[in-house]
């Protein structure tokens, strides 16, 4: 199964079917935040390397790209397990909030 153009609220049905197939269904989120941070370093380090070589290459792009997927991922699934189940009503929201505070 692989996603297609969905809406955020779709996706987080789709991340939470796929980690039930794949077994990844057990964790709670204390677990869920931690391993989420993890993925944050490998971001870091991806963001380091196209520093480091003095800009962002068609490789590091694609590596980058990879572990802003997996960061969305567990961002997603913490939402889902905190009970938020219209997270794009809040970022709709959370948007009229910072317009008023920085427009």
């Amino acid at each position: 199964m692989q996603p297609t153009n969905m809406e955020l609220n779709e996706l987080i049905q789709y991340i939470q079917k796929m980690k039930k197939h794949r077994g990844f269904d057990g964790t709670n989120i204390e677990q869920e935040m931690v391993l989420f941070t993890e993925e944050v370093g490998e971001l870091a380090h991806e963001v380091w390397r196209g520093v480091k070589n003095g800009g962002i290459t068609e490789e590091n792009r694609r590596d980058l790209a990879y572990e802003v997927v997996d960061c969305l991922i567990f961002l997603l699934s913490i939402a889902n397990m905190a009970g938020i189940d219209d997270i794009e009503k809040y970022m709709r929201e959370k948007e009229a909030i910072n317009t008023r505070r920085f427009d």
